[in-house]
């Protein structure tokens, strides 16, 4: 363990399904694979999840391995991930 605190990380994502979603069933399926991790944001397709930066990459993994939202069969692809969530949301989610 570093001996510096951890740091927010926001990772930007994008759902892809044959529909929009509603946060709540974004937020169950990212409960059942992420455990720290919370979603900040979502919007139909695009969210933004808030992790430290000791768990990103665990993070992003996570989220890329969720294949159902809702019960219907999705693709998570992760756009990128910033320090912020005005620079997360200005870059990936516009």
């Amino acid at each position: 363990m570093s001996p510096r605190p951890p740091r927010y990380r926001y990772v930007a994502f994008w759902i892809e399904g044959s529909s929009s979603f509603r946060r709540d069933d974004v937020v169950d399926a990212l409960r059942a694979c992420l455990g720290r991790a919370s979603l900040v944001e979502f919007h139909a397709t695009k969210g933004l999840v808030r992790c430290t930066n000791f768990e990103k990459d665990e993070t992003i993994r996570a989220l890329v391995s969720i294949d159902r939202v809702a019960g219907q069969a999705v693709r998570v692809t992760t756009l990128g991930t910033s320090g912020t969530i005005r620079r997360a949301t200005e870059k990936y989610l516009r």
